[in-house]
């Protein structure tokens, strides 16, 4: 049974919450509690899997409660619950929550929200990488992304467009714009799959100070080339996008594989921070694109880490089992992963196959319509049959 964590200090909300959650009682074990501090006390005494806190609480609200359970309890799902509008909080909420829902939060939503991040967890059982999962708030940026998106928005002329095409260099801070834009804080009707909608919606202002933030926290990976692995995860996101637009896919298709395309290894910075056992060689490891050394490494592949953190925060069902079924043995069946799941497949060898250090670091016309043969001679038949 699920145990979750419910922190409101508002008891008439922690009441509301009780009463609507009750109809999840055989299968959550929950607990109620109206203050960080009591919650706390609560974590110390007993494992939970979730907690949901609301964000405006008093003496310690929500976000920084959840930075306390970040630390002490990184196995811990972690929820906020806001009616909140100040960029403030958003900033500060989004550094250490998995997601966002807006308050009063639907039944129905929650549960949706907290299946999801269950099913991402069975992708990786070690507890230790878990936690190490779980304590990722931000993901290392390239110093040049950085500079040049700064830049840009210093000289006052750059469009929404121009901006996102810097962003996308970057699976880090596509990441973190895409999880934010998405999340059920902003209630959008529809799913934002491109970095210049997302700063069209958020504003060149915050989308600065998320950058900045990223910069704070370092570039430096020991062991990754992680200009590599940024240069493979635009050419993926470009070769999956023009399959799929070869193949007649709907627009919010194409947007999904390209999205998908470019955050398929985002594991593999995670990967980069776990302990290299004794007589082990990230490099070596890393290079050899085999999620079987990986896994025999550090007991969990880039892909299954990389669906577990994105399943956390709360990218679609199709896009997190898309990522995961790259680290499987053998390749799945295309009516298994759906026709984006199977271009993402298709992608990925023929870039293993090309090697990065073939491909320029930005995606060439020319370079990519020779991938997009390749892609076409393996695929053998359309891609709209193989769903």
């Amino acid at each position: 049974m699920l145990r979750i964590l419910f922190v409101d200090d508002e008891p008439d909300d922690l009441q509301a919450i009780r009463r609507t959650s009750q109809l999840m009682q055989h299968e959550w074990d929950m607990h109620f509690v109206d203050s960080g501090q009591a919650a706390l006390v609560v974590l110390s005494q007993r494992p939970f899997d979730v907690v949901v806190s609301d964000m405006r609480m008093t003496r310690m609200d929500g976000a920084d409660l959840l930075a306390a359970v970040r630390r002490q309890y990184p196995t811990c799902a972690r929820i906020i619950l806001s009616d909140c509008t100040e960029k403030d909080a958003q900033f500060r909420s989004t550094k250490v929550a998995h997601q966002l829902l807006s308050k009063p939060c639907r039944l129905d939503e929650l549960t949706r929200t907290i299946d999801r991040i269950q099913a991402s967890r069975g992708y990786v059982e070690s507890n230790a990488i878990r936690a190490i999962v779980g304590q990722v708030d931000q993901l290392p940026v390239l110093g040049d992304v950085y500079e040049d998106f700064m830049a840009a928005v210093d000289r006052d002329t750059s469009t929404a467009e121009a901006l996102g095409r810097i962003v996308s260099q970057d699976i880090a801070l596509t990441a973190e714009l895409l999880r934010l834009v998405n999340s059920a804080f902003f209630g959008l009707r529809r799913t934002v799959d491109s970095t210049a909608d997302a700063i069209t919606y958020l504003g060149v202002d915050v989308v600065r100070a998320i950058v900045a933030g990223h910069s704070v926290f370092g570039v430096d990976v020991p062991g990754l080339d992680v200009d590599r692995i940024a240069c493979r995860a635009q050419w993926a996101a470009a070769l999956v996008r023009a399959m799929l637009r070869a193949e007649g896919a709907s627009n919010q298709e194409a947007a999904e594989g390209y999205l998908a395309g470019g955050l398929h290894e985002v594991g593999l910075l995670v990967l980069g921070s776990l302990p290299v056992p004794p007589g082990a060689d990230l490099t070596a490891v890393v290079e050899s694109n085999d999620p079987i050394v990986e896994r025999l490494t550090f007991g969990a592949d880039r892909f299954a880490i990389g669906a577990y953190l994105l399943g956390l925060w709360g990218f679609s069902p199709s896009l997190v089992e898309g990522v995961r079924s790259l680290g499987l043995d053998t390749a799945p069946e295309p009516s298994e992963v759906g026709r984006v799941g199977w271009a993402l497949h298709v992608a990925r060898r023929q870039l293993v196959l090309a090697g990065v250090d073939e491909l320029d670091a930005t995606v060439g016309e020319d370079a990519l319509g020779a991938l997009m043969i390749g892609a076409s001679a393996e695929l053998g038949a359309p891609l709209a049959h193989r769903q």
